[in-house]
């Protein structure tokens, strides 16, 4: 069908004022361009997973979704299903459903187009639906569509008065402050750092070019900070569930306290081990993350239209995080394009034979790169191994190969 975005956003309502609701849940559904809904035992579609979605709303209470312009039903004018949900953790306190409503002019134009066209003339228009002339004019939801060169793009916003979860103190989980990379207890100076927990964060925050501080990641994102040694973290992204951070520059090694602070105020500090290196791997799925020099991406899997395996003598990049001190000196949180090299040698094999390294160093803040060439190896999966300083990466990191 016709491609539609849909960006929604949800406020919620109190007297004459209104405030994003962050933290709701947002579905929508509706049928496709002939006039089937997935899921549904009368249409024979049950168990079909099509045009049904959800988003959880952001600080500014928006979600959006890529969809198709919907199709129509006998009865009934063109229209998406839009319901928005508040939860205390698990336990639905309150949710409101609308229905949302296309111009019918916008409608024709649509419909003279494959694959709608191939059905007879709709039989129901705005002015003679049920639920449409059957609603309140305060209630009436008409989106707002503009058109674009692959199809429209809609908005709307929702008032709603809607029960919402008390704030709740953040709660780090026991065993939660790890590698961002291997997913392995401990920290390091400049490293990334997923941390997780309950009520971290009253909703998701991925980092914006508009958040940055001056050329520096922040130390607070959506009123969250993280203490690590006493020290503010540098945020990347927060959730109730998880949060990462880059960890400060620090000299320190042993014990150090991890702590979370939010609006609901600060959470119990864990202690973490504080490593002077924590080398790790980006993977997938047990993958390492790998870049041909092409810009194909290696998964291992193929999948979403990557390329399963490398060739012998393909040139790849490898991503890590922990790897130490570089040259040029990068602090923790700076923003940066081009390359910091390794202060220390790294040494990197993949299927037990040592490859030539061609770049190690940080290309983005926290983030290392590495340029190899992959080896002469049989078919097949091949562990991939870094060292430097007597440290090595985690194992089980594989690289899929075929000749």
């Amino acid at each position: 069908g016709v491609l539609l975005t849909l960006a929604l956003m949800s406020q919620e309502v109190s007297g004459s004022t209104c405030a994003p609701l962050a933290g709701a849940k947002v579905d929508i559904w509706h049928c496709d361009a002939s006039g089937i809904y997935s899921d549904e035992g009368v249409q024979n579609s049950t168990g079909k997973k099509f045009l049904r979605g959800y988003q959880i709303t952001d600080d500014n209470g928006a979600v959006q979704f890529t969809t198709v312009y919907p199709g129509w039903y006998s009865g009934r004018t063109v229209h998406i299903h839009v319901r928005i949900r508040t939860y205390s953790g698990s336990t639905l306190l309150d949710n409101f459903t609308v229905q949302l409503f296309f111009d019918d002019s916008i409608t024709d134009q649509v419909f003279t187009q494959s694959p709608y066209n191939q059905r007879r003339a709709r039989d129901t228009r705005n002015a003679s639906d049920m639920v449409l002339t059957g609603t309140n004019n305060g209630m009436v939801l008409y989106l707002n569509l503009t058109q674009t060169s692959q199809g429209y793009a809609g908005a709307a916003t929702i008032g709603v008065n809607l029960k919402t979860a008390a704030a709740s103190k953040p709660v780090i989980t026991s065993g939660g402050v790890v590698s961002a990379a291997s997913y392995q207890a401990g920290v390091a100076p400049g490293a990334w750092v997923s941390i997780f927990g309950q009520n971290l964060a009253a909703s998701s925050h991925a980092l914006a070019v508009s958040d940055l501080v001056n050329g520096k990641l922040p130390t607070a994102l959506s009123g969250v900070s993280v203490q690590i040694d006493k020290q503010p973290a540098f945020l990347h992204y927060v959730s109730p569930t998880q949060i990462n951070v880059q960890a400060p520059s620090d000299n320190n090694t042993g014990p150090v306290e991890v702590s979370v602070t939010n609006a609901a105020g600060t959470s119990d500090a864990v202690s973490v081990a504080m490593l002077s290196m924590a080398p790790a791997l980006f993977v997938s799925q047990d993958y390492v993350a790998a870049v041909r020099s092409d810009g194909t991406i290696i998964t291992g899997t193929g999948a979403g239209g990557t390329t399963a395996a490398a060739k012998p003598g393909d040139v790849l990049q490898l991503y890590g995080a922990g790897f130490g001190a570089t040259d040029p000196t990068v602090d923790a949180g700076t923003v940066f394009q081009g390359s910091a090299p390794l202060a220390n040698p790294v040494m990197i094999s993949i299927g037990g034979v040592a490859v030539t390294v061609l770049y190690a160093g940080l290309v983005a803040a926290g983030l290392y790169q590495f340029n190899v060439t992959v080896p002469n190896l049989a078919d097949g999966d091949h562990e991939v191994v870094a060292q430097i300083a007597g440290l090595r990466t985690q194992s089980g990191v594989l690289l899929k190969t075929n000749s």
